[in-house]
């Protein structure tokens, strides 16, 4: 076998530092020789020629406590559709409760818009008082030249 050079010796232990303290750089940082030498930036087979740097390692990885078992994807598919499905129906019942709070305001507007017709009709001073407050308020829209 031949042996690595010692910059590659310090850019595996380097890669291995950033492995163990959860920094990766260019992995996921899972703790994998694959990604030791990806992070070291070495093909695998030269990662596995360097045989001291592999035995610290797995002796640091072993060292380690392992990380729970990730669920599987089909597991994690059925929570996801089972949240999504969850979230759409409370999205309808939000929809629902707006529908009604919206016809319940256009009811009041309707209840106030005629308050507001029966006294003018009955009032000549709202009447010129709503005058007043109408051609203060309006601005007419001019044709842009």
């Amino acid at each position: 076998m031949t042996p690595v050079s010692a910059a590659t010796l310090t850019s595996l232990r380097d890669a291995m530092a950033r492995l163990l303290s959860n920094r990766p750089i260019r992995t996921d940082g899972r703790l994998t020789v694959a990604n030791l030498a990806g992070e070291a930036g070495v093909c695998r087979a030269t990662a596995n020629r360097a045989e001291t740097v592999l035995n610290e390692f797995r002796a640091a990885r072993s060292d380690r406590p392992r990380a729970p078992v990730a669920k599987s994807s089909k597991a994690r598919i059925k929570e996801l559709e089972a949240e999504v499905t969850l979230l759409r129906g409370q999205e309808r019942q939000e929809a629902c409760q707006l529908r009604q709070a919206v016809q319940v305001m256009a009811q009041q507007i309707q209840v106030l818009a005629l308050g507001a017709v029966t006294r003018m009709r009955y009032s000549p001073e709202a009447v010129e008082e709503a005058g007043k407050i109408a051609s203060a308020n309006v601005v007419p829209i001019r044709p842009v030249s």
